[in-house]
């Protein structure tokens, strides 16, 4: 760049010096990048948008910063007055969602490896690609040289501020924030001698690094790659962690930094161990450093002693004795601590990294014209074999970052619930000895490696059974074949006509006994090629299946009234999942049959999933089923909030006192909040017997109605708008207590492993047994047109 465009050059702080080391270590490792996509709906002004982001460039010294080091005796950073920043474009409309996943996939990983020129200011990269009509995918790639979680707080905020102006013509005037220069010259006045003493003393006799686990993979020849797992605490554990910190005058982020000392004290044997801790590093005596955009973070190491026969408490509040006084010099260089510690320059003083996120960006609840911001997703990259992110928020996340070279997912998974294990159990005894806990992990760890042995096992012999295609021979062969779709699935059994002018409405009038036996036993009959060519064909065969069709009532989702109880699937947007489950099977009354009929096939994607409710039960966790057997499931509704369906709608009527005949019929509790608003409260089993083949099914929504269904980002914003008591839905055990997250969790992939999924072809007609089969939707990408009606009431007496 130009010399007179250079306003000012300054040395680095600690922490970018320490980035700039293993930046220039390794290169081509996109280590301390962050990568941030998210799905910008509506109609993007995109020349606002690239304003919006230049102005907040022009706003930010940090933003025009370059990196210059060679040939000097300490590298400077060089601040430039104008840098214009450059947003690629592309258009990817016509590859199907599965290319555009793929290609975004492929294209982010590109991106982090291509790095930036760190002498060449922006040090932050966009790409907008158009995936549809009205939506565009956004990529940011940043280097933390620059910015830190904080800081890229600030910026969207700015930026979605400035991009609402401008699309309104308007300018907006934001207060100028310091310039990062400010924290240079705040470090230059610390005490670096008193700094040393501090951690000469802190690292004395500490020689070698804590090693995660014993039998580490450490295949450091491989290429680095990253994977990254969470695990949520239960509402109730998390509100008893954050009541046991008030109590005893602790913080949640030292209560876990005590348990991972612990946990590293197990893995490793040893009782004096060392981790990593990230710390925010920005100074309260410094000025406007709230709203000043740079790296302040830090990271720092944190030494604890674990002496078996202390008790639990006392040892926590010494640990919060050291972490407040290493907040004096959380400034310090970790290369600078690093060379006075006893261990080796060429040996990183520990392999485990805490960082405990306290800031949030709801970008969800920011007022932008014609503009929604949905799949937000953020990727940060270390150098460390293991990082964990605690989340804070009303369950509590643990999320970790792990080198695939170093750890496995089973190990991954066994530390994570290790942590959330220990954790509950110190606030629930805070009276024990740390040798009592260590005895609880080892016991736990034990009973991990026991479950996940038993399913190895289990999944070892599903994969030697095998279900052969079979073929059935009837006595009107030559109308119609039925077979299974696919080859090994028994689901969907497929009926096909044989020749040509086969009427679907006739030939089931005379065979309505045929198609209930094979609906009983499979649960699922596809009928295709019958040449289903209208709404009113598609009536006249369900009113064959189920004369009287019922009425969509007690509604859940947004949809259609054809006439004739012939309706809409449910109208969510296109790129969303709607998760299997059995229709209705939170109403006291349901339809023991529903059906489908593809008018109009999707560009891509859009197929119906189908799972056995049989198989779910068989194979799901014999705890979660009998205490969900026991306790059974309490749906929570509020109608009226703007955010889900009106009483009005989900009700279908404009009279509270019909609304509250049908809660009284149903029976469910209600609450008129005010004049427009309604709660609803019922308890429902969460299995049920069907009437026909008196087999027990899985059947309910609890993990469908449960807000973890939400993206996080969804999921936050509601709980910031709202109390929980007052979000749109939400479920809980027919107690009142909450479901834990790991139990959802479990349920949606056990739903996964016994799902079948098909294209569909225009005029198909999916017959389902309500109770015997769940159902689904995957995104897509086009125009997608899918009828459903619904026959045969069913109330089942509890």
């Amino acid at each position: 760049m130009e010399a007179e465009n250079i306003v000012d050059i300054y040395t680095l702080s600690p922490t970018q010096q320490g980035i700039l080391f293993h930046v220039l270590s390794a290169p081509d490792s996109g280590v301390y990048l962050s990568q941030t996509t998210c799905i910008l709906q509506g109609n993007l002004n995109l020349l606002a948008f690239e304003q919006a982001w230049q102005e907040v460039v022009n706003r930010h010294s940090a933003l025009r910063t370059g990196f210059v080091w060679e040939g000097l005796e300490k590298p400077v950073q060089i601040v430039y007055r104008e840098v214009k920043l450059e947003i690629a474009k592309y258009d990817w409309c016509e590859l199907d969602i599965a290319n555009q996943h793929a290609r975004l996939k492929d294209y982010c990983l590109a991106d982090k490896m291509r790095g930036f020129d760190l002498a060449k200011p922006p040090l932050i990269r966009l790409t907008i690609i158009k995936i549809a009509a009205e939506s565009y995918q956004l990529v940011w790639t940043s280097h933390h040289l620059v910015l830190d979680g904080w800081s890229g707080v600030i910026l969207q905020k700015e930026v979605f501020a400035f991009y609402e102006a401008f699309c309104h013509g308007k300018q907006l005037d934001i207060a100028a924030s310091p310039p990062f220069r400010d924290y240079i010259t705040w470090l230059k006045q610390q005490d670096i001698a008193q700094t040393e003493t501090f951690w000469r003393q802190t690292l004395q006799g500490f020689t070698t690094p804590t090693p995660l686990y014993k039998n580490i993979r450490n295949q450091i020849n491989q290429p680095t790659s990253y994977q990254h797992q969470a695990i949520y605490l239960s509402a109730s554990d998390t509100a008893s962690i954050n009541t046991f910190a008030r109590k005893y005058h602790l913080t949640a982020s030292n209560l876990v930094l005590g348990a991972w000392a612990l946990l590293l004290s197990y893995y490793s044997g040893n009782q004096d161990v060392l981790m990593g801790k990230v710390m925010s590093g920005r100074p309260v005596s410094m000025t406007g450093v709230e709203s000043t955009v740079g790296i302040f973070v830090n990271t720092l190491p944190a030494r604890v002693q674990v002496s078996p026969e202390d008790s639990l408490l006392t040892w926590l509040q010494n640990i919060q004795s050291q972490q407040i006084q290493l907040h004096e010099y959380e400034y310090t260089p970790l290369v600078q601590i690093q060379s006075w510690s006893d261990v080796p320059p060429s040996v990183a003083l520990f392999d485990s990294l805490l960082i405990f996120q306290n800031t949030f960006l709801d970008v969800l609840q920011a007022e932008i014209s014609s503009l929604t911001i949905s799949k937000i997703h953020t990727e940060d990259s270390t150098n460390y074999p293991l990082s964990i992110n605690v989340i804070p928020g009303v369950e509590l996340c643990l999320k970790a970052s792990y080198d695939v070279r170093c750890f496995r997912k089973n190990k991954i998974n066994r530390i994570l619930e290790n942590l959330r294990y220990l954790l509950v159990n110190m606030v629930n005894a805070p009276i024990l000895k740390l040798n009592e806990l260590i005895d609880k992990i080892q016991d736990n760890e034990k009973n991990q490696k026991n479950q996940e042995l038993q399913e190895r096992q289990t999944n070892n012999f599903q994969k030697l059974a095998t279900i052969k295609p079979q073929i059935f021979r009837l006595s009107f062969g030559s109308l119609v074949k039925v077979n299974y779709l696919l080859s090994d699935k028994t689901i969907p059994l497929v009926i096909q006509p044989v020749g040509d002018n086969i009427d679907l409405v006739a030939w089931s009038q005379n065979n309505l006994d045929f198609i209930e036996q094979k609906l009983l036993k499979h649960g699922a009959i596809l009928f295709r090629n019958f040449e289903i060519s209208s709404t009113s064909v598609f009536e006249k065969f369900m009113r064959v299946i189920s004369p009287e069709l019922l009425e969509y009532r007690e509604r859940s989702t947004p949809r259609t009234d054809l006439g004739g109880n012939i309706y809409t699937s449910t109208e969510y947007p296109a790129h969303e999942h709607i998760a299997l489950h059995n229709e209705f099977s939170y109403a006291y009354t349901w339809p023991l049959k529903i059906c489908f009929y593809c008018a109009e096939t999707a560009v891509y994607g859009g197929e119906t999933p189908i799972a056995d409710c049989r198989q779910f039960l068989a194979k799901i966790n014999p705890r979660i089923k009998d205490k969900f057997i026991e306790k059974q499931v309490m749906y929570v509704r509020n109608y009226g909030n703007g955010i889900d369906l009106s009483w009005q709608e989900a009700f279908q009527t404009n009279d509270k006192s019909v609304v509250e005949d049908y809660c009284r019929q149903a029976p469910m509790e209600f609450e008129w909040i005010d004049e427009n608003r309604l709660r609803t409260r019922q308890i429902r089993p969460s299995v049920a017997i069907h009437p026909k083949t008196q087999e027990m099914v899985w059947f309910n929504q609890a993990h469908l109605f449960h807000i973890s269904n939400l993206d996080l980002e969804v999921r936050e914003a509601l709980l910031e708008l709202f109390k929980e008591s007052d979000i749109p839905r939400n479920t809980y055990y027919g107690d009142g207590s909450p479901i834990e997250n790991s139990v959802l969790d479990e349920i949606r992939e056990v739903y996964q492993q016994v799902s079948v999924k098909f294209p569909w072809q225009q005029g198909d007609v999916l017959l389902l047994d309500n109770m015997l089969v769940a159902h689904g939707r995957n995104p897509f990408v086009g125009k997608r047109k899918i009828l459903v009606a619904m026959g045969e009431a069913f109330t089942q007496e509890h």
